[in-house]
């Protein structure tokens, strides 16, 4: 995964310019996104970070990512749109393929637990 794919994948999501210095909460919670996805998918360096989207400061990257990042949690868009990324760029299932996973479980164990009782009755 590059920064060039997750930066087009939010850009897309939030329908936003990442390169804009906006200080709006729309473009702030974009790049905190941005730039946690980042942290989490790639080896790049804040300072790094930074000059991708055209900031000439790493602290602005801290920022996002060790403070907006708790902002973010309470914003539902935002989380729902990190949550997905995060599931998508990690290969993880979403919740509906977990809970579908478990009842396959479930079943199982029924018909396990069903061969043990026609054990000791039989």
């Amino acid at each position: 995964m590059t920064t060039e794919e997750i930066k087009q994948e939010v850009q897309e999501k939030l329908n936003v310019d990442l390169s804009s210095v906006s200080r709006r909460r729309h473009f702030t919670y974009s790049r905190a996104l941005y730039f946690k996805l980042c942290r989490d998918y790639t080896d790049k360096t804040f300072t790094e970070l930074a000059e991708t989207v055209g900031l000439t400061n790493h602290a602005t990257v801290m920022n996002a990512i060790n403070k907006t990042m708790y902002d973010v949690e309470y914003e539902k868009k935002y989380w729902n749109v990190y949550k997905k990324l995060d599931r998508e760029f990690g290969k993880k299932p979403t919740t509906e393929q977990e809970i579908k996973q478990l009842k396959i479980k479930v079943k199982e164990l029924e018909q396990v637990i069903e061969g043990y009782r026609l054990k000791l009755i039989g």
